[in-house]
């Protein structure tokens, strides 16, 4: 697992993207982008999900490249690194991500729920394990609390040959953080 990030904004008419996003009180995005190795530190059910279970990984982990560009390869891992405001009270948020149709049944919604506290980061993450994951186009992570949006970020997935410093970036050596 990567533990140093790369965090370097990405520029450039290959890589320019919508990024269109919004965070609401008492959510603070952090930061968003493309995280090139997840080790998963476990894993729990997640029935409104295709494969039926999310990984867990380190809460605190860091994004290795910011952007909203993301290679449709095998093992990159995309989304969000966010906190609560310092004077929130701890809450459940629902995780849900919006993306073309995959695997057999077309799904193209897929939420779970996650736990923040103030002022300690959390991540929420997609990671692509499987080929039939990798479909290209627009995708859409969201946090909501009580039926309310409070975080909205969005992402494009490309193929890999056109977001070649994002996987260059992923195969070079980690920075020191």
């Amino acid at each position: 697992m990567r533990l140093a990030a790369i965090l370097m904004l990405l520029a450039g008419p290959a890589l320019a993207g919508s990024g269109l996003s919004f965070a609401e009180p008492p959510l603070v995005l952090i930061e968003r982008g493309v995280i090139c190795q997840v080790t998963p530190e476990g894993s729990r059910p997640a029935p409104e999900t295709e494969q039926g279970v999310i990984n867990l990984i380190e809460p605190g982990r860091r994004v290795d490249v910011l952007t909203e560009i993301v290679p449709a390869a095998l093992g990159i891992s995309f989304g969000i690194r966010f906190t609560l405001s310092e004077t929130a009270a701890p809450m459940a948020l629902r995780v849900i991500v919006t993306h073309p149709p995959m695997g057999p049944r077309g799904v193209e919604v897929e939420s779970w729920t996650t736990e923040a506290a103030p002022g300690a980061p959390s991540v929420s993450l997609f990671t692509f394990e499987y080929a039939y994951e990798m479909v290209e186009g627009s995708w859409t992570m969201a946090l909501e609390a009580g039926g309310e949006r409070l975080l909205e970020q969005q992402f494009t997935v490309v193929p890999g040959d056109a977001a070649r410093p994002v996987l260059a970036a992923c195969d070079g050596p980690a920075a020191v953080s």
